[in-house]
């Protein structure tokens, strides 16, 4: 037994280093001992609490937002939300930090309620009067709208449902998806149209398509007839933008149908149309504009504009919406340095008008405070999961972060054409070149601060539909994309991927480089080409695009189908393609399941199926022999198209897989398509997938299938997590049914 004498006994026998070890444990226990105790978890309740309260228990909860950012918060403390409680245009400003082992909580109360707590961006609307035919007008300076709309309003609801701001053309029934056409363009700042209503548009905005890719806004000063004079010259693809399309809206004189708005900023005056009467007060809401401090806003702003940044900050299981601006996002500028240690978690976004998650912020004094260089940061180790964003109509997610992890998010319905306001896909109203707007994720990168942006991220089982642009947009190095499900991107513009990589000037100096993307499920690439000139009509989407200098791709394991132009291109990249399944991704003309193309172009392909469904779609296509430098084990069918091989310096011609044996050399292992197919006739083929993470077993209803190595398959097909397997449907062999009666007249092609 010890004892208190043989206790210091053994005290006394230690040596001075291992009593000042003794004393520094004991410190450190001490302190960690304080940390805990002194840790102050506070909740705030809109619908019981008061700020003149303690905060300390759910019966004495504080009540405002503003409140909560004046607090003094310490690492360990948490903010705790009631859950079913709605705080309305209090953006959440965190601006203090916590660390390591004692992060800043900011989540709801009871943990993972259903009805999470709101941070909504819109207030309530009172005050309806009849304008004219079916348009009703609430000024927001007067009665109940007062001191609610300081800067006004960018978007309106009514109920669960975002209304549509008012445009011409209307969407709906139009034969260019709600385009008009401009007949010609005198001058940079002027653009007629015969087809343009009378009236006065100035005011109005003007959203035009100046190639494929991209859309362009412009403030329209004044009109005159058939042509609207602008504010910012407008150039389309070929300096002229004849022959593109374009709408306007945020002007009175679109409303026509049901649920369309304005707004007046001059006068604070909304207007709506609607064939219902006047809405009750609060019926309607609006996306209140409540400050420009920091130009980039939202309902949670990580950091102090120009100042602090923040780290070891968790924000979780909270539910924002509607707000004129982001959803989450960082200040525009930060001091010495960027944010770094954020989780981000299990957030329901929906219906902002710009980004759903923004990590970009440009740090102005990093250099004189030992943080690199000053530039675009989106800051480091960060944990993005579980969240849902819904509705963001720039971008979902758009960062410039390193070291990250982004996973298991749901992204959709982003930058929708029926869903922009005033500001479109953003880049504001001067903007040339709108490329990116539109992604469902940005990985951006800045070349002024190469190691400190867009750089050893993990991308994993987040799942995109309904993405206007790319739906993962790639620019950095050493990224690993895995086991993500895109369905339907390229939902709003054309010439972009579902996944795509971007790089800069050459393959030696190219920031995108070392990326991996592995396992992911790709559906559904429409490559919308609506507004467009007509020599750019065609459907023009990509499943995977390696574009323009991106090094070392490895694309293994996907499956691509849906995709309207391209299931794989390589384009001045280099890279590996290997185990991925490529099923009717062409559907017009001289697309190809596969496609490598231009100067620099290096590729090795094994073990891909190549499968197109029509005749004149190429399996695979290469502009000159160097680009594919190795090619064994590969499929490919074509059973409406012998000749589905191409290389342009054959002169473009299609061949069988034998005849491109003889010319490459390459492919001896490969296996072309054993069966044929006329035009016209239904495909035999049928492509079953998988894109969950478990292990699933597909009953096949008593139909007889075959492999592609023509073995049979039943009575059921297991695939494995995000995989896919192509079948042919197996007639079984023709028979008699012998009939009793001895009619033999009838034939079945059922098996017995």
């Amino acid at each position: 037994m010890s004892t208190a004498s043989s206790r210091g006994r053994d005290l006394l026998s230690l040596t001075p280093v291992r009593i000042w070890q003794a004393l520094l444990l004991g410190l450190a226990l001490a302190i960690a001992s304080a940390t805990e105790v002194s840790a102050t978890t506070y909740y705030v309740s809109s619908a019981t609490g008061s700020d003149s309260d303690d905060g300390l228990t759910p019966g004495s909860a504080f009540a405002s937002i503003g409140h909560i950012n004046a607090l003094e918060l310490e690492p360990g403390d948490q903010v705790l939300f009631l859950c079913g409680e709605s705080w309305r245009a209090q953006p959440l400003v965190i601006t203090a930090s916590g660390t390591a082992g004692a992060p800043i909580v900011f989540s709801s109360h009871p943990a993972d309620c259903a009805a999470k707590p709101v941070l909504s961006g819109a207030q309530p609307i009172s005050g309806w009067a009849l304008f004219g035919a079916n348009i009703y007008r609430s000024d927001l300076d007067t009665g109940l709208n007062a001191g609610l709309f300081p800067l006004g309003l960018n978007q309106l609801f009514r109920g669960a449902n975002r209304l549509p701001m008012g445009r011409w053309p209307n969407i709906s029934g139009h034969p260019d998806g709600g385009y008009a056409e401009v007949d010609s363009q005198p001058s940079p700042t002027q653009i007629v149209d015969s087809e343009l209503p009378p009236g006065d548009w100035s005011g109005a905005v003007m959203h035009i398509k100046g190639i494929r890719w991209y859309m362009l806004n412009r403030e329209v000063a004044s009109s005159s007839g058939t042509t609207l004079n602008l504010e910012q010259a407008v150039q389309c693809w070929g300096g002229d933008c004849a022959q593109w399309g374009y709408f306007l809206n945020s002007h009175l004189a679109t409303l026509d149908q049901e649920g369309e708005w304005y707004f007046d900023a001059a006068s604070k005056q909304v207007y709506l149309y609607t064939l219902a009467g006047a809405p009750a007060d609060g019926e309607i809401e609006g996306s209140a504009l409540t400050t420009t401090e920091g130009v980039l806003w939202g309902g949670v702003v990580l950091g102090k504009n120009l100042a602090e940044h923040i780290s070891w900050v968790t924000i979780e299981n909270l539910r924002i919406e509607r707000w004129f601006d982001a959803g989450i996002t960082t200040p525009i500028n930060l001091e010495a340095d960027e944010n770094h240690d954020l989780v981000i978690r299990n957030n329901d976004i929906v219906d902002v008008d710009t980004t759903g998650i923004r990590l970009t912020t440009w740090v102005w004094d990093a250099a004189a405070h030992g943080s690199g260089p000053n530039g675009w940061r989106g800051g480091r180790n960060h944990l993005v999961e579980g969240n849902t964003i819904d509705g963001a109509n720039h971008f979902g997610i758009d960062s410039y972060g390193v070291e990250s992890q982004l996973l298991s998010n749901v992204i959709r319905n982003v930058a929708l054409i029926e869903n922009l306001g005033r500001s479109g896909m953003g880049c504001g109203y001067a903007g040339t070149n709108c490329t990116e707007n539109g992604a469902g994720i940005r990985l951006k990168h800045d070349p002024g601060a190469p190691d400190h942006t867009s750089r050893d991220n993990l991308l994993r089982f987040n799942r995109l539909s309904k993405v206007g642009m790319n739906g993962i947009d790639v620019f950095g190095r050493r990224m690993t994309l895995e086991n993500n499900v895109i369905d339907r991107a390229c939902f709003s513009k054309g010439d972009c991927g579902a996944i795509r990589t971007f790089g800069r000037n050459s393959l030696a100096t190219t920031p995108a480089h070392d990326i991996t993307i592995k396992g992911n499920v790709i559906k559904e690439v429409p490559g919308n080409t609506d507004g467009t000139h007509p020599n750019f009509e065609t459907l023009f989407g990509f499943g995977i695009y390696i574009d323009n200098y991106s090094r070392d791709v490895t694309v293994q394991g996907n499956t691509v189908t849906g995709a309207t132009w391209e299931g794989v291109l390589f384009q001045h990249s280099t890279g590996v393609l290997t185990g991925n399944t490529l099923y009717d991704n062409v559907a017009s003309n001289w697309g190809s399941e596969v496609a490598l193309l231009l100067s620099g172009t290096e590729v090795t392909q094994t073990g891909n199926t190549l499968f197109p469904l029509a005749a004149n779609r190429r399996t695979l296509r290469i502009s000159n022999p160097t680009t594919l430098t190795f090619s064994e084990g590969n499929r490919f069918f074509s059973p409406y198209d012998d000749g589905s091989i191409v290389d342009d310096t054959a002169g473009g011609v299609g061949m069988t897989l034998a005849e491109w044996q003889s010319w490459s050399g390459h492919d001896g292992t490969s296996a072309a398509h054993w069966y044929t197919r006329q035009s016209g006739e239904p495909p035999l083929s049928k492509i079953f997938i998988n894109d969950t993470a478990e292990e699933v077993i597909v009953d096949l209803a008593g139909m007889f299938y075959l492999y592609l190595n023509q073995q049979p398959v039943g009575p059921t097909l297991t695939l494995p997590a995000f995989s896919s397997q192509i079948l042919i449907e197996d007639p079984g062999p023709i028979f008699i049914d012998g009939f009793e009666s001895g009619d033999t007249s009838r034939w079945s092609s059922s098996r017995p």
